[in-house]
């Protein structure tokens, strides 16, 4: 009997330590791997491939136009025609639009870069989120566990009793239904565990006869900084608040683009003439101008510049919002995880160390017979329930703090100064 119960106090001990099997899937080898392997981000580091190659074609002129004409042919008899002409021309913009184009394409790429940032927190977010979860439901299966084996101890400690006429049938009638909860317990969890490893198996790309295995996290908590610095990190370095920054340049320029359409482009081309017919040979040339100013058109460009204008307020306001937005979050975040973090520090010093206390008085209890099985029973069942408790409130923190490490713009709070 003493055995069972030192056995028991142990748990109670071991409740809060850390799975020590070597076979474990850590979370900075997991981020590295959805680094490299997460189709998000492949598929956002190719869109900023796709930008940068339209930086280059963004500069230069279009493609030249050769034509080659036939003229006076009777019944179509190509080698009877009056004239052969081979012309080529060239468009030419007036000499700061490809420069404006070129500042465009440069923007857009850098505001694709920012996707991509964005993506990587979102999935890296995601994946810390999943991690934490599974390691709350396999600290929950390992406490099942032991409570089962635990149980079915007791069930045969009481059986004996029984029949010698100790304890009453109910004390063996509790110890089977406490067998059969843990058993549907052990269900639950097992199914979960298999849902948050095939949500991680998605965001690492990884083969579906592939798994993963013990899910494992520091037994310190910190959480030690600024919130100010906080803030002020996440306003210059969130990529989702620096696009819309790159936003706003892109409306300007789109704005200097759309006011350069007042100014005309060029044509030039140089033509080649013979007469098949004849003996007449040679060259003629040509030139020609856009009229953007005329009465007919003037409409139009003034619309696109309005248009423009508006698109300006936009990116502006939108900007303000992103802002104001993530400020709202970071500090929503930041007070969650503090008054978090504080709650672990009360389950660590005061509530665990107690309820270990009461557990340890009711088996001094019920090892002298002032107390029954029951109360021992209900005394470590609190224990579990309140290390349940404590897991819950570490899973919701960690959750919380890679939610706030996504909302600030950085993978690891700690580089934050």
């Amino acid at each position: 009997m003493n055995k069972i119960f030192l056995v028991l106090l142990l748990l109670t001990t071991h409740l809060l330590s850390q799975n020590s099997s070597p076979t474990v899937s850590r979370l900075e080898d997991l981020i590295a791997e959805a680094m490299k392997n997460n189709p998000e981000i492949q598929a956002s580091l190719a869109q900023v491939d796709v930008m940068r190659a339209r930086v280059s074609q963004a500069g230069t002129l279009d493609d030249p136009e050769l034509k080659f004409m036939q003229e006076g042919m009777p019944d179509f008899k190509f080698n009877e025609a009056m004239y052969s002409r081979i012309e080529l021309m060239q468009m030419v913009p007036f000499p700061t639009k490809l420069g404006t184009q070129n500042d465009l394409a440069e923007i857009q790429k850098r505001s694709s870069q920012s996707d991509q940032l964005e993506k990587v927190n979102e999935v890296l977010a995601k994946l810390k989120s999943t991690y934490v979860e599974l390691w709350f439901i396999q600290q929950n299966i390992a406490i099942a566990q032991e409570n089962s084996r635990l149980m079915k101890q007791f069930l045969s400690i009481a059986q004996t009793k029984y029949t010698t006429g100790q304890v009453p049938q109910q004390d063996i009638l509790k110890a089977q239904i406490e067998i059969a909860m843990i058993g549907n317990e052990q269900v639950s969890l097992r199914q979960k565990e298999l849902s948050m490893k095939a949500m991680m198996m998605s965001l690492l790309n990884r083969d579906t006869k592939d798994t993963i295995s013990i899910a494992v996290m520091p037994s310190e908590v910190s959480f030690a900084m600024n919130l100010d610095s906080v803030l002020s990190f996440a306003l210059h370095n969130r990529p989702m608040i620096v696009k819309d920054s790159l936003m706003i340049d892109e409306s300007k320029t789109m704005l200097s683009m759309v006011k350069q359409e007042y100014l005309p482009d060029f044509k030039f081309g140089i033509e080649r003439m013979t007469e098949p017919m004849g003996s007449f040979t040679g060259w003629s040339v040509s030139a020609g101008i856009t009229l953007p100013f005329a009465p007919w058109t003037l409409g139009k460009a003034s619309a696109r510049v309005d248009e423009a204008d508006a698109a300006i307020i936009k990116s502006n306001a939108s900007y303000t919002s992103t802002r104001n937005m993530v400020v709202s979050n970071i500090k929503d975040l930041y007070y969650k995880a503090s008054g978090a973090k504080k709650q672990l520090d009360i389950y660590n010093l005061e509530i665990l160390p107690q309820a270990k206390q009461s557990v340890q008085a009711s088996l001094t209890a019920y090892q002298t017979g002032t107390t029954d099985f029951l109360m021992l029973i209900d005394a470590y069942r609190t224990l579990v329930n309140l290390s349940k408790e404590y897991f819950m409130t570490r899973m919701q923190f960690e959750q919380t703090v890679a939610e706030l490490e996504r909302e600030v713009g950085i993978q690891n709070l700690s580089n934050v100064k």
